[in-house]
């Protein structure tokens, strides 16, 4: 190889060493700067849109379910008798717990599943006789007792459970939590989420 070569091809090979070590860029390349949004030419790429909301759970389940739109809450009857004990545990396995009711609205939606049968919800005064309590340990704002109620069983039997009375108007009851005595203690149930 001539030395006009040798020199032809030295500055071939510095050539491209400049365009290894240097950027390699274009006019039209994308090319984030250091303290913005990313860019193309003069234009500016819009902000990626946030992730969407993660899905509200449906209201569904049970034999029947309804949304009280007083507190967005949404109730499903089981109408297989269980005891309460078994009527919690199968709402805890649905991501739920038995109904809570604290205004005539929410009882109204509760009666309008629980036509036609004697219904578990969540109160109970198994702790202390005579205080009501809710799954989530509130006491009740809110009562539709019948007549003469809670009155645990007329002193004949302990009743601290409340069911709420699907065809005498939506009232309530204390009831046993499970048998004795029979024929007591097992009924439908509506759990709420």
């Amino acid at each position: 190889m001539g030395p006009g070569l040798r020199f032809a091809a030295l500055i071939l090979l510095a050539g491209c060493q400049t365009l290894l070590d240097g950027p390699l860029t274009r006019p039209d390349a994308f090319t984030p700067p250091d303290d913005g949004p990313p860019t193309r030419g003069d234009a500016t790429l819009p902000d990626a849109p946030p992730p969407p909301p993660p899905d509200a759970r449906v209201c569904a389940g049970g034999d029947a379910h309804a949304t009280d739109a007083s507190t967005g809450s949404c109730f499903f009857i089981v109408r297989t008798p269980k005891t309460r004990a078994d009527a919690a545990a199968a709402c805890a396995a649905a991501t739920s717990h038995l109904a809570i009711i604290k205004s005539a609205a929410t009882n109204a939606v509760v009666q309008s599943l629980a036509l036609g049968a004697d219904t578990f919800i969540g109160a109970t005064d198994a702790v202390t006789e005579g205080v009501f309590l809710w799954p989530d340990n509130t006491g009740l704002v809110f009562t539709n007792f019948r007549a003469g109620e809670p009155n645990n069983g007329g002193g004949q039997f302990q009743e601290d459970c409340i069911i709420i009375q699907g065809n005498n108007g939506g009232t309530w009851d204390d009831r046993p939590c499970a048998p004795p005595p029979a024929g007591t203690g097992v009924y439908a149930y509506v759990c709420q989420f």
